[in-house]
């Protein structure tokens, strides 16, 4: 299967027809509760903050990565594109916004997480890909010496499945890390995690219309895809939608139609994001496989001679 499923439409019409890259294990989520010292979310300070707010997240990414969420899967390992995307889309909001004084370099790399999926075949369990970034850690696309991930090749995550990500992988891995993955179990969590810049990542056994209909949201189709997104985005004002919307950022390209209408003050709509109904979208939540990516471990200011760092002055 790897490399194979090279445009939108190979894609949407693998998943349909029953591509695993979700994978639902009760057994992982067992492990990754064991692990965490706090595993579910629950976060009395900031608890209902975002309700009758908005948070457009993906906005933060792009504005330090111009072609984020253009890199499309190419086989089953949408839970490491899913991941990815959640980790630097927190990374990148927490530079802005909290300006801290580090870069954000380059987009993160997939293959390592989805080497560490722990079998030969396809699709991956969200649990398993937020213990390997929590405990090991990520990588960044670019070249190094035990291999070459400045490029996505679905193939490196795919091969490296059954044996387990090398140890010198490993060792460049923990250099940063995912410092905060909590589990949500209520919507109304996910929105104050959303608000608060903190992006979501989940996998869930359910399908959109690649169609807006007349509200301009993407309504759930019927069957289901066994699949992980990273959610980008929430607006509960009402303001534009009469109802509350989340945006998830898909990992297929531009699979689907924009809506033909969208709010003027909005940045840009991102090609193939799903623009759903939040009663549509908590069977994110009722999967079990939900998690908020909280503080991410970037990259220190890079030093250039005669210029000094680089760090917030590129951002403003």
């Amino acid at each position: 299967m790897s490399d194979e499923l090279d445009t939108p439409i190979k894609l949407l019409s693998a998943y349909e027809d029953g591509l695993q890259g979700y994978i639902d294990s009760p057994r992982d989520r067992g492990l990754f509760s064991e692990s965490q010292k706090q595993p579910v979310y629950s976060e009395p300070n900031i608890a209902g903050s975002g309700q009758g707010q908005r948070a457009l997240l993906w906005q933060y990414t792009q504005a330090l990565d111009p072609l984020s969420f253009t890199e499309r899967q190419t086989t089953g390992d949408c839970t490491s594109h899913c991941s990815r995307n959640a980790r630097d889309t927190t990374r990148a909001t927490q530079i802005l916004v909290e300006r801290r004084p580090e870069d954000f370099v380059v987009r993160g790399a997939t293959e390592p997480t989805y080497g560490a999926r722990g079998h030969s075949g396809e699709g991956m369990s969200p649990a398993r890909a937020a213990m390997f970034e929590n405990e090991t850690g990520f990588l960044i696309r670019k070249k190094y010496d035990p291999v070459d991930l400045s490029a996505y090749k679905s193939s490196i995550g795919t091969n490296w499945g059954g044996r387990g990500v090398p140890e010198e992988v490993k060792a460049l891995c923990r250099q940063n890390k995912v410092g905060v993955i909590r589990q949500l179990t209520r919507v109304a969590d996910a929105v104050d995690a959303l608000f608060n810049g903190y992006c979501v990542a989940s996998g869930q056994f359910a399908a959109w219309s690649p169609t807006p209909n007349k509200d301009h949201i993407h309504p759930r189709a019927a069957g289901g895809w066994s699949h992980a997104m990273a959610t980008v985005g929430m607006d509960f004002t009402r303001k534009f939608w009469p109802f509350d919307v989340f945006f998830i950022a898909n990992s297929w390209g531009p699979w689907c139609q924009a809506p033909k209408e969208w709010p003027s003050d909005y940045p840009k709509y991102l090609p193939g994001m799903i623009v759903t109904k939040a009663d549509d979208w908590e069977v994110c939540v009722r999967s079990g496989d939900c998690y908020a990516y909280g503080s991410v471990d970037g990259f220190p200011p890079q030093k250039l001679p005669d210029y000094g760092t680089i760090g917030l002055l590129q951002h403003d």
